[in-house]
């Protein structure tokens, strides 16, 4: 349904309710404030965190519509993350809380590649609900992580949500950001994740995680790799030297927009929501990929990963102007 498509083209979708469900975890960031390493005499915030969530969150404030599917502990952490979430207007019918402890991650603050360390609980614990099969009847875009998959019992509910979407001709998008350490000895991650790139029909892996999935090799190389296993639309983010987009094997090289950055916790969730409200708004891929571009330049600025984002239409599209965004 959804390929071959041109960069110039708007993706046609069904008159849905919800533009975008998140489905994996949500938790709590623990952000160190120094850019010492975790070892070192350091102190943390705690926000708002889950890379799914975080999308959410994000393409409300853009001006999407979106719903987040994820379980919590019946605990403070949990009823902080819910009220968080209300206090934005979002909808909390989907988050399940569960007798498990809310799941956390301490991260060290970072103008690199953040180093997480991982405490799980709640996280995996989702249950295929009635409601989450009648959302995803009324979803235009389905995203999920890698966190969920990590697990077999959340990894059964992420296949069954994707057979629902794919008969409903919903967008099917993946990110692939695989760290062994969510993963249990006995299972080989790598190829769990590789089978669930195969589902997907847009990826977004960093060369970071181009690297954990495949080894050293140019980001050409990697791209390619990504299109074998199955999944048509590639975009491989470089960090500052920016992106590049591959439609089945046609690529184009974007520059970052990022010309202030102050902690990189979130940039990759900042793209995928201004670039889902860009296709679910009516723009052309050309056109959401900018947009996704600019809002993770615009959440660069700021410590955390979800900041105050100014509505989709206030973000201008050329690179000059990312200086002008109020």
């Amino acid at each position: 349904m959804w390929f071959p498509v041109k960069l110039n083209d708007r993706l046609e979708f069904s008159n849905k309710k919800i533009d975008v469900l998140a489905i994996g975890e949500i938790l709590v960031d623990l952000i160190s404030t120094s850019y010492a390493d975790l070892m070192s005499d350091n102190r943390f915030n705690a926000y708002f965190g889950g890379s799914p969530a975080n999308i959410a969150m994000n393409i409300k404030r853009l001006g999407g519509q979106s719903q987040i599917c994820a379980a919590v502990g019946t605990d403070a952490f949990g009823d902080f993350l819910i009220g968080h979430l209300k206090k934005q207007g979002m909808d909390t019918s989907l988050i399940q809380q569960v007798k498990q402890s809310t799941s956390m991650v301490a991260i060290n603050k970072s103008k690199g590649t953040p180093i997480p360390v991982f405490y799980r609980g709640a996280d995996y614990h989702l249950q295929l609900t009635d409601q989450l099969k009648q959302e995803v009847e009324q979803t235009k875009i389905i995203h999920f992580s890698s966190w969920p998959i990590s697990r077999p019992e959340s990894r059964n509910i992420v296949k069954e949500v994707i057979e629902l979407a794919r008969k409903d001709q919903t967008l099917v998008c993946f990110d692939p950001n695989y760290h062994k350490s969510l993963w249990d000895d006995a299972e080989d991650g790598i190829e769990f994740i590789k089978e669930m790139i195969s589902y997907a029909d847009i990826i977004k892996p960093s060369d970071d995680d181009a690297q954990r999935l495949f080894g050293l090799d140019t980001p050409e190389n990697q791209i390619e790799k990504f299109h074998q296993l199955g999944c048509p639309f590639v975009i491989m983010t470089l960090g500052a030297e920016g992106a590049i987009v591959s439609i089945e094997g046609k690529k184009r090289y974007y520059p970052s927009f990022a010309k202030k950055v102050v902690d990189t916790t979130g940039a990759g969730d900042a793209f995928w929501s201004g670039f889902y409200v860009g296709l679910t708004q009516g723009e052309t891929i050309e056109q959401a990929l900018n947009i996704g571009f600019k809002v993770s330049a615009y959440k660069l600025k700021y410590t955390g990963a979800v900041v105050d984002l100014p509505h989709y239409k206030k973000l201008s599209l050329s690179e000059e102007a990312y200086d002008d965004i109020k």
